[in-house]
């Protein structure tokens, strides 16, 4: 999807792409023969694409080509797909011929395609060829507005949550190796330059919470690949995850070696897979996390954990420039999800209350909003925190945090919300106290 984006956005001529859905004549019962329908569905397109595009005999075309088809099936009984062509005034009869609780997948393609030329006059006539070439329904959509309305998942989450067990073997074997999502024509050739080149397009955090999709060199493991670099040799800054996808190309140069066996002939320890994207895995803070697999903190200190300790630093980097809290005080957080002390709502109680450090990216104060001050909270008298009575104890729970003190406007909204916030705060004051009860008892019964 974000090649695609990136595609369309550097393309000259994408105000006139169009998209199309294609689809299947029949449906295909549960337990059919769906990779068939797909495989038919997918050639018939191909071969469309090849027509549309190549001159006949007499030099004459219509001059269009497909640059991507994906493939997509939805999920219903034969009864609730009657019911729908009811609605739309066209009749159906599945029921009758394969049962009213018979599952049926619908197999479709939303296609994407770029008339290189005013075909107007044509326009009909390619619009009646289509329909004659595909011998199945299929309706133009008009210009692109969204590529999420074109490149989507095969099956929608609903569909394959409904689906038996039996069902998702057979939706997996009947979908295993084909090409559900398929660049065509020069989008392809685009797709193939940025492999050979070892790139891909990523949303890079360009600040102030925006992003851009640009292209950027695919990193190698152990993170030795420089800083990326657009076309210009411009560094690219941000939070960008380049390795997590290497290990998945296929017949790669660098691609991560298979483990080799030690001098016990025992696995190879600590074999960096790659880097995921930052994620609230272990803690309410999204984090980058590394794969390593056959895991052995003892031999961290050893060379084999040289890749594991450089990202743990980079990490480590990306996380104090967004200004995370103390990395002892997300692990207090997440020890009281392991140890579930605490409720949910509690955990997300203490992550929002967890200090850290406001950045204001401006040294002015703009209209509208509020300059803020840090100091440390230690260092204030008790008239100056500026904490509803009974809740200095919750604040102490985080040493060393910092706080930020709010100058706002004679704005009437502003002043609402936080007495808004403040009797929040001061209605969960009774269950922190609860909290802070059960905690202390548990910690006494560890001890004894």
């Amino acid at each position: 999807m974000n090649g695609l984006k990136l595609f369309i956005h550097e393309h000259p001529s994408a105000r006139y792409f169009r998209y199309a859905v294609m689809t299947c004549a029949e449906p295909v019962p549960a337990f059919g023969d769906l990779r068939g329908a797909i495989q038919e569905l997918s050639r018939r397109i191909s071969s469309w694409a090849y027509e549309v595009s190549t001159p006949d005999k007499n030099g004459e075309c219509y001059d269009i080509e497909v640059l991507y088809r994906g493939i997509e099936f939805t999920r219903a009984t034969a009864a609730e797909r009657d019911a729908a062509a009811a609605e739309r005034g066209q009749p159906s009869d599945l029921s009758a011929r394969y049962g009213a609780d018979t599952v049926l997948h619908h197999v479709h393609a939303n296609v994407l395609y770029w008339p290189k030329r005013n075909i107007s006059t044509l326009w009909p006539e390619f619009l009646r060829y289509t329909e004659k070439f595909m011998d199945a329904h299929w309706r133009d959509n008009g210009r692109v507005e969204k590529v999420e309305e074109i490149v989507k998942y095969c099956s929608k989450p609903a569909d394959t949550l409904a689906a038996t067990d039996d069902e998702l073997v057979w939706l997996y074997r009947q979908t295993q190796r084909l090409k559900i999502c398929q660049p065509m024509g020069e989008f392809k050739t685009w797709m193939k330059g940025l492999k050979d080149r070892r790139e891909k397009a990523v949303r890079v955090h360009v600040g102030h919470g925006d992003g851009k999709l640009m292209r950027v060199k695919k990193g190698k493991r152990g993170g030795a690949e420089e800083d990326p670099a657009d076309e210009d040799g411009n560094v690219i800054e941000g939070d960008v995850d380049q390795a997590a996808d290497d290990a998945a190309d296929k017949g790669a140069d660098d691609a991560p070696e298979k483990p080799t066996r030690v001098g016990d002939g025992g696995p190879a320890a600590n074999v960096v897979i790659g880097l995921a994207l930052p994620q609230w895995r272990h803690t309410p803070w999204a984090e980058p996390m590394v794969m390593v697999q056959n895991y052995d903190p003892l031999r961290l200190p050893t060379e084999d954990g040289a890749d594991i300790r450089e990202w743990q630093r980079q990490a480590r980097e990306w996380w104090d420039e967004a200004f995370a809290p103390e990395p002892e005080e997300a692990l207090r957080v997440a020890k009281m999800a392991m140890d579930a002390v605490a409720s949910s709502d509690d955990i997300r109680e203490a992550a929002e209350a967890a200090c850290y450090i406001v950045h204001t990216c401006s040294s002015t104060v703009r209209t509208g909003q509020a300059e803020h001050i840090e100091t440390d909270y230690d260092d204030l008298e008790d008239d100056e925190r500026d904490i509803p009575d009974g809740l200095a104890e919750v604040v102490a729970m985080f040493p060393g945090g910092r706080r930020v003190a709010h100058i706002p406007f004679e704005s009437p909204e502003r002043e609402a919300r936080e007495a808004e916030l403040r009797e929040s705060l001061a209605r969960k004051e009774a269950r922190w106290a609860e909290w802070r009860a059960s905690a202390a008892a548990s910690d006494c019964r560890i001890a004894a």
